[in-house]
């Protein structure tokens, strides 16, 4: 190629490459409302591949395999979501019907809540040197700030109702496109990628790994929940506990804070009751067993197939779910599991650069031999 063919396109390259650059950032915005519903296509897409692999060889039609694969997983989580929600909504309007004859009974709710308080003083100012009129005060004070944080957030739920509607709406979408293009697409770019073939499929293979692998902690860390809250709700006497104890177990796909959404509102709603002991039994179950699974057994499981310690998983976990929300779960591990994998290539290339340079040394010093 002539020179100066050579250097007008040398010129494109990085004219180009500055149009991306100050591109990208207005992309980002563009898709950045997507951005969650793309990255739980993506995991979802990873995790079903295969069947629809599978499926395709089967039928012999791709994009049929496509459909019906993300028409299968749609009404999976329909009809596993519509379950939950009828089931949850039956049961709070059971617990709102007993509260409500317990308030009567009471002489309303005011009254009531003035006599749960009054029973939690007695039951205070008998165990602790403290004031009675005090804590009766304070314990008054919270009820008042947490039913208004609750009446200010009925607005935002109403909200976050619809967002998730639209969410699964994306989800969908994307999941079909992600399983029909997902190949050719890895591909596109892992050409347009200046790394070496082997080195690009590795961090792939890192990404992958790392996915399948969160996911499997999740439904590990949500069946032993699951299974430790169906107990202890049924050992304190509540209703439906094996219902309750799976949504406690997939709230518990939130680290750290998931479970108790669930087992926490039960206690309380024991403690308003006037069953002291069995609040008691429940939150120390809650705190001491089916919390101690999600610290043990995620951390593990992560650990295992990601080659990573159980701690670091751990703190990877927690700290992507600070920055990132929900998914925080799978991005925490990830991001810690890709700069592994970069810091290992690094190495590796440095170690190969070292030994090019060993072997240029001694050629160099057999031909200086040879020569002389």
């Amino acid at each position: 190629m002539p020179i100066a063919s050579w250097m007008q396109q040398k010129r494109s390259l990085i004219f180009i490459f500055i149009l991306l650059a100050a591109t990208l950032p207005v992309l980002l915005l563009i898709s950045w409302p997507f951005i969650t519903s793309f990255i739980l296509a993506a995991v979802i897409a990873i995790i079903v591949n295969p069947v629809k692999e599978w499926l395709s060889r089967r039928i012999h039609r791709p994009t049929l395999a496509t459909f019906l694969t993300t028409l299968a997983v749609v009404t999976l989580l329909g009809i596993f979501l519509t379950i939950a929600g009828f089931s949850i909504t039956r049961e709070v309007t059971n617990l709102y019907n007993a509260l409500s004859q317990r308030s009567l009974e009471e002489g309303g709710w005011p009254a009531l809540a003035t006599a749960t308080v009054d029973r939690a003083v007695d039951i205070l100012a008998t165990r602790l040197p403290l004031d009675k009129e005090a804590i009766r005060i304070e314990l008054m004070d919270r009820m008042k700030a947490a039913s208004s944080y609750l009446l200010s957030n009925v607005g935002i739920a109403v909200g976050e109702v619809t967002n998730f509607v639209i969410t699964g709406f994306l989800v969908t979408i994307f999941l079909y496109f992600l399983l029909k293009y997902g190949k050719d697409w890895i591909a596109r770019l892992t050409a347009l990628s200046p790394l070496e073939s082997r080195t690009a499929k590795g961090l792939l293979r890192t990404i992958h790994d790392s996915v399948v692998a969160n996911v499997n902690g999740m439904l590990v860390v949500a069946l032993a929940q699951g299974v430790l809250l169906i107990v202890g709700f049924w050992f304190v006497g509540v209703q439906s506990p094996v219902l309750w104890g799976a949504l406690g177990g997939l709230a518990s796909i939130v680290p750290v804070i998931g479970a108790l959404l669930v087992w926490v509102p039960v206690a309380v709603g024991f403690l308003v009751m006037g069953a002291y002991w069995k609040a008691l039994i429940l939150g120390l179950w809650g705190f001491l067993v089916v919390g101690s699974a999600d610290n043990i057994l995620r951390p593990i499981v992560v650990g295992a197939r990601e080659k990573q310690h159980p701690m670091l998983v751990a703190l990877a976990t927690i700290g992507g779910t600070f920055a990132f929300g929900a998914l925080g779960i799978l991005l925490g591990p990830l991001m810690v599991s890709l700069v592994a994998a970069l810091l290992k290539e690094i190495q590796h290339l440095v170690t190969a650069g070292e030994i090019a340079q060993e072997n240029g040394r001694k050629e160099e010093g057999i031909n200086a031999g040879s020569q002389a």
